[in-house]
Protein backbone atom coordinates (compact mmCIF):
# COMPACT_ATOMS: atom_id res chain seq x y z
CA UNK A 1 0.00 0.00 0.00
CA UNK A 2 1.28 3.44 -0.90
CA UNK A 3 0.68 6.71 0.94
CA UNK A 4 -2.61 8.08 -0.27
CA UNK A 5 -4.08 4.62 -0.93
CA UNK A 6 -6.09 4.63 2.30
CA UNK A 7 -9.69 5.55 3.03
CA UNK A 8 -11.44 5.46 6.38
CA UNK A 9 -14.89 4.73 7.80
CA UNK A 10 -15.90 5.66 11.33
CA UNK A 11 -18.96 5.37 13.54
CA UNK A 12 -19.94 7.88 16.27
CA UNK A 13 -16.61 8.95 17.82
CA UNK A 14 -15.00 7.19 14.86
CA UNK A 15 -17.15 9.32 12.55
CA UNK A 16 -15.67 12.39 14.17
CA UNK A 17 -12.20 10.81 13.82
CA UNK A 18 -12.85 10.18 10.10
CA UNK A 19 -13.55 13.91 9.64
CA UNK A 20 -10.36 14.84 11.50
CA UNK A 21 -8.34 12.25 9.55
CA UNK A 22 -9.63 13.73 6.28
CA UNK A 23 -8.20 17.08 7.40
CA UNK A 24 -4.79 15.68 8.37
CA UNK A 25 -3.96 12.70 6.18
CA UNK A 26 -3.72 12.04 2.44
CA UNK A 27 -6.82 9.83 2.39
CA UNK A 28 -8.63 8.82 -0.78
CA UNK A 29 -12.02 9.20 0.95
CA UNK A 30 -13.61 9.30 4.39
CA UNK A 31 -17.02 8.13 5.62
CA UNK A 32 -18.55 9.43 8.84
CA UNK A 33 -21.55 7.67 10.38
CA UNK A 34 -23.30 9.98 12.87
CA UNK A 35 -20.08 11.77 13.80
CA UNK A 36 -21.05 13.63 16.96
CA UNK A 37 -18.93 16.64 17.84
CA UNK A 38 -17.89 17.68 14.34
CA UNK A 39 -19.98 20.83 14.72
CA UNK A 40 -19.36 23.23 16.14
CA UNK A 41 -15.99 22.25 17.65
CA UNK A 42 -14.11 20.93 14.62
CA UNK A 43 -15.48 23.02 11.78
CA UNK A 44 -12.35 25.17 11.70
CA UNK A 45 -10.73 22.10 10.09
CA UNK A 46 -13.00 22.28 7.02
CA UNK A 47 -10.50 24.26 4.89
CA UNK A 48 -7.86 21.57 5.55
CA UNK A 49 -10.04 18.64 4.43
CA UNK A 50 -8.09 16.72 1.79
CA UNK A 51 -10.49 13.90 0.90
CA UNK A 52 -14.08 13.58 -0.31
CA UNK A 53 -16.39 12.96 2.64
CA UNK A 54 -19.60 10.97 2.98
CA UNK A 55 -21.74 11.68 6.05
CA UNK A 56 -24.67 9.68 7.43
CA UNK A 57 -26.99 11.23 9.99
CA UNK A 58 -30.09 10.03 11.83
CA UNK A 59 -33.03 12.42 11.73
CA UNK A 60 -34.06 11.28 15.23
CA UNK A 61 -30.56 11.54 16.69
CA UNK A 62 -30.80 13.55 19.92
CA UNK A 63 -26.97 13.60 20.17
CA UNK A 64 -26.53 15.59 16.94
CA UNK A 65 -28.99 18.46 16.48
CA UNK A 66 -30.11 19.31 12.92
CA UNK A 67 -28.29 22.64 13.13
CA UNK A 68 -24.98 20.77 13.62
CA UNK A 69 -25.65 18.77 10.46
CA UNK A 70 -26.39 21.94 8.49
CA UNK A 71 -23.39 23.78 10.02
CA UNK A 72 -21.12 20.93 8.90
CA UNK A 73 -22.43 21.12 5.33
CA UNK A 74 -22.22 24.91 5.32
CA UNK A 75 -18.57 24.91 6.48
CA UNK A 76 -17.51 22.33 3.90
CA UNK A 77 -19.41 24.10 1.13
CA UNK A 78 -17.82 27.43 2.07
CA UNK A 79 -14.39 25.77 1.96
CA UNK A 80 -15.13 24.32 -1.50
CA UNK A 81 -14.81 20.71 -0.35
CA UNK A 82 -16.35 17.61 -1.92
CA UNK A 83 -18.90 15.92 0.31
CA UNK A 84 -22.20 14.05 0.40
CA UNK A 85 -24.56 14.35 3.36
CA UNK A 86 -27.29 11.73 3.82
CA UNK A 87 -29.98 11.89 6.50
CA UNK A 88 -32.22 8.95 7.30
CA UNK A 89 -35.20 10.84 8.72
CA UNK A 90 -36.54 7.95 10.83
CA UNK A 91 -33.15 6.70 12.07
CA UNK A 92 -31.63 7.36 15.47
CA UNK A 93 -28.03 7.54 16.67
CA UNK A 94 -26.32 4.19 16.21
CA UNK A 95 -28.75 3.04 13.50
CA UNK A 96 -26.03 0.88 11.91
CA UNK A 97 -25.26 -1.19 15.02
CA UNK A 98 -27.40 -4.33 15.15
CA UNK A 99 -26.64 -4.74 18.89
CA UNK A 100 -28.48 -1.51 19.78
CA UNK A 101 -32.19 -0.84 20.15
CA UNK A 102 -31.75 2.02 17.65
CA UNK A 103 -30.70 -0.41 14.89
CA UNK A 104 -32.54 0.31 11.64
CA UNK A 105 -31.98 -2.52 9.17
CA UNK A 106 -33.24 -0.57 6.17
CA UNK A 107 -31.13 2.50 6.88
CA UNK A 108 -28.09 0.34 7.63
CA UNK A 109 -28.47 -1.62 4.39
CA UNK A 110 -28.84 1.55 2.31
CA UNK A 111 -25.99 3.32 4.08
CA UNK A 112 -23.63 0.38 3.56
CA UNK A 113 -24.47 0.14 -0.15
CA UNK A 114 -23.84 3.88 -0.50
CA UNK A 115 -20.58 3.54 1.46
CA UNK A 116 -19.28 0.80 -0.83
CA UNK A 117 -20.14 2.80 -3.97
CA UNK A 118 -18.55 5.94 -2.54
CA UNK A 119 -15.35 4.09 -1.65
CA UNK A 120 -15.23 2.43 -5.08
CA UNK A 121 -15.60 5.84 -6.72
CA UNK A 122 -12.68 7.37 -4.83
CA UNK A 123 -10.56 4.41 -3.76
CA UNK A 124 -10.96 1.80 -6.46
CA UNK A 125 -12.22 -1.78 -6.17
CA UNK A 126 -13.28 -3.08 -2.75
CA UNK A 127 -12.09 -6.59 -1.98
Amino acid sequence: MLPGDVSCVGFCMGGRAAFVAASLLPLRAAVSFYGAGIAPGLLERAPQVRAPLLFFWGGRDAHIPPEHVSETARALRAAGKSFVSVEFSRADHGFFCDARPSYDAGAARQAWAHTIEFLKTYSGPIE
